[in-house]
């Protein structure tokens, strides 16, 4: 007997309790295959007694790609604090070294990213690694229009 059929069977007497229906079939009022009920949190919620937050990941395919997911990681990161090096060094605001610290870590990023980008598995890391992508590119070009690799 199918898991979806027995739900819907008191336990004392193995027969259907009167109006429910099958989980998954239509009835009146109820949803079709696959489609849950407007305002319906799910069954896992429904056993906590709240509804689910949401919560971050980078999986969105279901399967884990830790590889894939440092990758994007590290250069959104990367590209982030080679942009913020990068716009202090064009403030000159801090020291000479600014613009050392956003042209190779800019590069760095550049170099990691860019292949990261081919073997991203989903979209919310192929998100991560193009923002910090371009950030690399704002970091190195701040960085060589003021001073470039060397101090």
């Amino acid at each position: 007997m199918p898991d979806a059929a027995r739900a819907s069977m008191s336990q004392a007497t193995g027969t259907t309790v009167p109006g429910t229906t099958v989980p998954g079939t239509t009835g009146p009022g109820r949803p079709g295959p696959g489609r849950p009920g407007p305002g319906s949190p799910g069954p896992a919620a429904a056993a906590r007694g709240h509804p689910r937050l949401p919560h971050l990941t980078l999986n969105d395919d279901g399967q884990r790609h830790p590889v894939e997911n440092s990758l994007s990681v590290f250069t959104l990161a990367g590209g982030l604090v080679a942009c913020v090096l990068g716009f202090l060094a064009y403030q000159d605001v801090s020291g000479a070294w600014t613009h050392v610290g956003a042209t190779w870590l800019g590069l760095v990023v550049l170099v990691v990213g860019l292949p990261a980008q081919l073997y991203s598995a989903t979209r919310s890391e192929r998100m991560l690694i193009v923002t910090g992508l371009v950030a690399a590119f704002v970091g190195v070009s701040l960085g060589l229009a003021h001073g470039g690799l060397l101090p």
